[in-house]
């Protein structure tokens, strides 16, 4: 499953990232890494945009950046 994919008030852990190094790494500084914890607390209209909370941080994905993300929905 996808970052994308996840609905509103779900509670996920991410299992791996499929994206290039630099933007890996961009990620892990705000917290989306391997094993990390989150919860998805806002999508856009057309789901263009994701907002989600690491910890204490809240992170607006794109699209793309979402779909490089795999987690598991707890």
């Amino acid at each position: 499953m996808k970052v994308s994919e996840l609905k509103r008030g779900e509670h996920a852990v991410v299992m791996k990232v499929e994206l290039p190094m630099l933007l890996k790494e961009r990620l892990r500084s705000l917290g989306i890494y391997t094993g990390a914890k989150f919860v998805m607390l806002k999508t856009s209209f057309r789901k263009k945009v994701f907002l989600i909370q690491t910890g204490g941080a809240k992170v607006a994905l794109d699209y793309e950046l979402a779909e490089g993300v795999r987690v598991l929905k707890t």
